[in-house]
């Protein structure tokens, strides 16, 4: 989780952080981790941008005005497009988050993992 979401501080910022997100519903945070799709939050819709030179790009839109996109890539790395070079711009309705990363967890493993995502204080 930590490689995209910030909780506490520590962690990425691809994805929303953690630490200001409502961690004691375990039914929607269970719901957000199996099917990160069912339900994107506003800012972190997955776009994909064809551009006029024939690259494609995805990640999400972290800013944007009337002369740029700034498109926040998985790896965490800002990619800046002039809108000129834009051919083609959309909304994906697929999360960037992957499914299936509680597949490879053994039961132990989910509970510590929803252990530490519902704590109220880091873990020092």
């Amino acid at each position: 989780c930590g490689k995209c979401h910030r909780l506490f501080t520590e962690g990425g910022q691809i994805g929303p952080d953690l630490s200001v997100y409502k961690r004691d519903d375990l039914e929607t945070m269970l719901l957000h981790i199996v099917n990160p799709s069912a339900e994107i939050r506003e800012g972190y819709e997955s776009a994909i941008i064809e551009t006029t030179d024939h690259r494609t790009l995805s990640g999400f839109v972290a800013d944007q005005d009337d002369r740029i996109v700034v498109v926040r890539s998985l790896d965490g790395q800002n990619v800046v497009i002039a809108r000129a070079q834009i051919h083609r711009q959309e909304v994906s309705s697929l999360s960037l988050m992957p499914e299936g990363l509680l597949d490879g967890l053994d039961d132990q493993q989910v509970r510590n993992l929803f252990a530490y995502l519902r704590s109220t204080l880091p873990l020092n």
